[in-house]
């Protein structure tokens, strides 16, 4: 997605995978609240956890409570930002993932090799 397309308030979706093959997806919500300079000075597109959106409003504020609570913020390079999907195109690339899940067999993560004598 273009960073000139990106709504301020509006929430978008970053997909993460916890296989190789990705196949198993994670779907995290993040609502840009605009580009906001990094210590470097550079603007980067930055994204807020939906939670304290939800109880404090879009950063930097002003905040709608008195709250205190802590707000995530995600600023990213425009490659990233690039990358965050709207919930229509999440729904069409999970569709694309289940198909590949399906032709795969629906992969499973493997525990974790334990060397011998290692064990505990």
């Amino acid at each position: 997605m273009e960073t000139s397309s990106l709504v301020v308030g509006q929430t978008y979706y970053r997909l993460t995978f916890a296989d190789i093959e990705m196949t198993i997806p994670g779907i995290e919500p993040l609502v840009f609240s605009g580009m906001h300079e990094s210590s470097q000075g550079e603007l980067l597109p930055t994204f807020q956890d939906t939670i304290s959106y939800t109880w404090v409003g879009c950063y930097p504020g002003p905040y709608r409570r008195g709250q205190d609570i802590d707000v995530a913020l995600y600023p990213m390079k425009e490659a990233e930002a690039a990358e965050m999907l709207s919930l229509s195109e999440v729904v069409g690339k999970i569709n694309e993932l289940f198909v590949r899940a399906e032709r795969l067999g629906f992969p499973t993560l493997k525990p974790p090799r334990i060397p011998p004598g290692n064990a505990a």
